[in-house]
Formats: structure tokens, sequence, C-alpha cells
């Protein structure tokens, strides 16, 4: 993945959801979780989605089981396509969500993807006792290190479906509106004037040279 082309998504998304939350109205704000709490959600979690590249540049998406360790996530592979894939575009994105009773969660980390290769961090990690639900048989394990983590909660509500319109041409800002426009009839505005500053007399000056402040 680009880091230019991720930095690029994470603007526009950013600003559509500040217009969102700051238009009149509109339902209770989105919260953005501290980090401490995105490792939290993500260590209570089993399931996620890791996006890669694919080695001809096109997107892929996993549902992975995982663990976290260390400020990394580990998942189990097979000798598969994931492999190929992060060796080529070691740039990914780790997707994991869930709910509680009164809100939704959705929590993302971008970091680089590596084959594990020391059997030290394999035991250290605890990715040999996670239990992977695919049939397939997993004997390697990759790691994802973080670069950035970012998580937002929603409360739950019922849905909402905003009227739509055709995208057309670049989004723009709205123009500020114009001042009124000054008949030639009204007398223009006067500018501030200032009178000029009274005299002050020159201090003496002290025939002793310095003076005692």
């Amino acid at each position: 993945m680009d880091d230019s082309r991720s930095g690029g998504r994470e603007t526009d998304t950013a600003a559509a959801s500040a217009a969102e939350e700051a238009a009149p109205g509109a339902p209770a704000q989105v919260e953005r979780l501290p980090t401490s709490e995105c490792w939290t959600l993500l260590q209570e979690a089993r399931l996620g989605r890791l996006a890669v590249i694919h080695a001809d540049g096109a997107p892929d998406v996993f549902p992975v089981n995982f663990t976290s360790y260390e400020g990394s996530l580990f998942v189990r592979t097979a000798r598969d396509a994931k492999l190929l894939h992060i060796a080529q575009h070691p740039l990914v994105a780790f997707e994991v969500d869930g709910d509680t009773a009164d809100s939704l969660w959705s929590v993302v980390v971008r970091g680089r993807a590596a084959r594990v290769t020391s059997d030290d961090e394999l035991r250290r990690s605890g990715v040999r006792e996670l239990e992977s639900w695919s049939p397939t048989r997993k004997l390697f394990a990759i790691k994802i290190t973080a670069s950035t983590v970012t998580g937002r909660r929603f409360p739950k509500r019922s849905g909402r479906a905003d009227p739509l319109i055709p995208f057309e041409g670049r989004v723009r800002a709205e123009a500020p509106p114009e001042p009124p426009h000054r008949s030639r009839g009204d007398s223009p505005q006067q500018i501030p004037h200032h009178g000029p500053r009274p005299a002050t007399a020159p201090h003496p000056v002290d025939a002793g040279g310095d003076h005692d402040d």
C-alpha cells in the first residue's frame, strides 16, 4: 500500500466526518477512541480482517483469527497467497469491530506485515496457542507491526438514509456570501481619522552623564 494514498484517504474521511458531526441537528457525535482503549478492544477480540495488496496491485481482504502482543498483531497462515502478497507489498491494514449494549465500535491498525522467523517470538507472542477457525493447516505466522491505531465508537440508534445526489465535478466548499452591493446614492464610509499628536517637551539632559533609575 502507498502511504501517500492512505494519508489522502484518511484526510478525506476525517473531513467528511467532521462536516457530518458539525452539521446542525446532527445525531450524537462519533467518539474518537484513545489508543489505549483501541488496544484493549483488540486484545478482547479474536476475529479481524486483514487488507493486503496482491502482487499484481489488486486489493484483497482476508478474515483471520489473531492475537496481540507488545504493539503487534499475530496471525496464523498456511503457505498461501497472504505470504506472497506481504512479501511484495508489506504495508497492510487490519480492521476489527464489535458492539456493546448501547454502542458500535471499530478499530483500524495500519502497519507493516512480515513472516515470523524466530522460534522465540512464536513462543512469546502466544500465536502458537491461537486456534484458527479455518480447516486448512496453518503452520506459519505473520506479524503486523502497528504504525497507527485508530478507533471510533458510534451510539446505537435507528439507521439513517440521507437523500442522495449524483456526484459531479470536484467537491468544493461553499463560497462565503458577498457583501451587500452599495448603490451610487449611498455615501461612502468614512475612514477613521486621528489628529496630530501634541508635541512633547524634550527631556532635560543631565550634565553628569548617566541617569539613576
